[in-house]
């Protein structure tokens, strides 16, 4: 089953990626749409809790606590030269800015922030931080960090209705399998993925979509990274979600542009010639 799970994921994710290569729109409006589509997706959920997870500067969590002004709105952010960059402003806004790693333990871990990645020199403030070693990386600089299980930290209610957005740098694995029982009060989930080894044994894509098919979430639509074809965002939802013929509606706008956002056809025949 897990090898049929696989294949169909792979099949579901590159035709859409071929579909969205093929869109008049550009690769860079597609991942903005596909944020908008997660956007609206969040306000028909109308969450009681939002989760920001490799949080950085916590740009969905300053759209949430706007949004959604009864939600209590977390954010995590593991390095720390990233959380004293952007702790001060956040501080005025209602979002609950953490200096935390959302990792395997609730303790302490270990951050490897690389300072080189293939000959390009790369900031302390950077967004990749992670728990895991960049397979590029020529320099690292380690700093220790309180850590959490998230079941361990977060204890929604049964009638809290969650969304997470994660973008953790390759650290997938240890963040959903500590979710625990957090899980079954999310009803979506916007994840960054790989589908190549980026990060020393992290989960590729179709690991991701094995847990969270097991945990009863479907993927309904993704965006390509054009300058980092291996990497993409993935947009998934509760079956019963998935289902409904509005979510799929509104899942086939990230590919469909707007009458303001056609390219004119020299335009269409140059990016097709490149």
């Amino acid at each position: 089953m897990d090898d049929i799970d696989k294949a169909q994921y792979l099949a579901w994710s590159r035709t859409w990626e071929a579909s969205a290569r093929q869109s008049p729109l550009r690769l860079r409006q597609v991942e903005h749409r596909l944020i908008e589509v997660w956007r609206t997706l969040c306000r028909r959920i109308d969450p009681t809790m939002t989760l920001e997870i490799g949080a950085h500067e916590a740009t969905f969590s300053r759209w949430a606590a706007e949004t959604f002004p009864s939600a209590r709105v977390m954010a995590f952010e593991a390095n720390p030269h990233v959380h004293a960059k952007y702790a001060e402003e956040l501080a005025s806004t209602r979002v609950d800015y953490r200096n935390l790693a959302v990792g395997p333990v609730t303790g302490e871990v270990t951050l490897n922030l690389p300072t080189d990645i293939g000959g390009k020199e790369r900031d302390l403030t950077s967004r990749m931080a992670s728990l895991g070693v960049h397979t590029e990386s020529g320099d690292n600089v380690q700093v220790t960090v309180p850590s959490v299980r998230l079941e361990d930290h977060v204890t929604p209610g049964r009638s809290d209705a969650l969304v997470a957005w994660i973008d953790v740098e390759g650290a997938n694995e240890v963040v959903l399998t500590g979710a625990g029982s957090v899980l079954d009060r999310v009803k979506a989930v916007f994840i960054e993925v790989e589908k190549r080894t980026t990060w020393e044994g992290q989960w590729l894509d179709t690991d991701v979509n094995r847990f969270l098919r097991g945990e009863g979430f479907v993927p309904i639509a993704r965006d390509v990274i054009r300058y980092r074809p291996h990497q993409y965002n993935v947009l998934f939802v509760r079956a019963a979600l998935a289902q409904r013929p509005r979510t799929a509606r509104l899942a086939a706008q990230v590919l469909h542009p707007g009458p303001d956002e056609r390219p004119s056809r020299l335009r269409r025949v140059r990016e097709a010639l490149r």
